[in-house]
């Protein structure tokens, strides 16, 4: 949560606003929809599927029915005297690899264009820390330059921040970009549920002994984040890193869920062999690059979350304790562990 002065402005703010939420059926956008919704928005959710959206609707959310890539239903959608876009809808990995770039690519430039046609007040987009690329040892904030790098999800991260700048440039679109990194928590299925899954099963990657940086965000510091930049007026044309504080390494991170087992099995890996069998299966698997992976985690280098803090007075309340806590009483509650 954030001060409650600061929540109070939020929520005079937002109250009655028309919100849309892409991605509103994703573990972000699902949560963040809830949130809005509780602030008092009128919060929009948009669903590919009539299915994944009901567990929204029962909670008096409106569920709309449409798809990124459908130009025509989402200028019916945008024009629809909403205020605030929250575009969180992204092709995230996996097979057809093409769709990187027509979902979080062309489809985010053609929403940012008909947000700008519909005098929308504020475009708040999620990319991903994954912009950075292989920084290794390198420290990293939102001023270093970024650049492609042969990752399909990373790099069509970074053409879609170009492309939104760009439709700000010659539209004057007030837009706000985000980098989540790991974000874990409860409902959470690649950084809470898929890790408590590998720790029961002894599958948990300790690289060089899990010396690597791991970049974890909770879910409701998150969401604290996006929604200040719903209504923060220094949050419009910004860019904002959104970790936890740390640092925080890969053992501690993949640790914690071990000791929800507890175990202390896990896949140790000297950091040569794994940058060397990288290098060797990249090119048969498209969807993602292996050797960003492999560097990633035998980098030490940090990501900067200060920005959010000077400009928008952003602060991560969940500790990484309390985070783990929470999230293992999730597992627990639905059976995982």
């Amino acid at each position: 949560m954030v001060d409650a002065r600061v929540a109070g402005s939020i929520q005079e703010a937002l109250a009655g606003k028309r919100v849309l939420v892409t991605g509103a059926t994703g573990f972000i956008g699902s949560v963040l929809a809830r949130r809005l919704h509780q602030e008092g928005a009128h919060v929009l959710a948009l669903a590919r599927n009539p299915a994944k959206g009901q567990r929204l609707a029962a909670l008096g959310i409106e569920v709309l029915l449409g798809d990124l890539t459908d130009a025509a239903r989402m200028e019916e959608l945008v024009s629809a005297n909403v205020q605030i876009v929250m575009h969180l809808g992204a092709w995230l990995r996996g097979a057809p690899v093409h769709l990187a770039r027509r979902v979080n690519v062309e489809a985010t430039r053609r929403l940012a264009e008909i947000c700008a046609r519909a005098h929308v007040e504020r475009l708040v987009f999620t990319s991903s820390i994954a912009v950075y690329g292989p920084h290794g040892d390198r420290d990293v904030d939102e001023s270093t330059p970024v650049h492609p790098y042969g990752d399909p999800y990373g790099d069509s991260k970074i053409q879609a921040e170009a492309a939104l700048r760009s439709v700000a440039e010659e539209t004057g679109l007030a837009c706000v970009i985000v980098r989540p990194g790991m974000v874990y928590g409860p409902e959470s299925l690649g950084w809470t549920t898929r890790m408590a899954t590998w720790a029961r099963r002894g599958w948990c990657p300790l690289v060089d002994g899990g010396c690597g940086m791991a970049y974890p965000i909770y879910i409701d510091n998150l969401v604290d984040l996006l929604i200040l930049c719903t209504t923060h007026p220094g949050a419009v044309g910004g860019t904002f890193n959104a970790v936890d504080d740390g640092p925080v390494t890969l053992g501690e991170f993949l640790g914690a869920y071990m000791a929800m087992v507890p175990t202390r099995r896990a896949i140790v890996i000297p950091g040569w062999l794994l940058a060397g069998f990288a290098a060797l299966f990249d090119p048969f698997v498209p969807s993602i690059k292996l050797t960003y992976v492999a560097n990633q985690m035998r980098g030490r280098g940090l990501v900067a979350n200060q920005r959010a803090k000077q400009v928008l007075g952003w602060s991560p309340q969940v500790t990484f304790t309390e985070g783990m806590r929470r999230s293992e009483l999730w597992l627990r509650s639905q059976g995982i562990l």
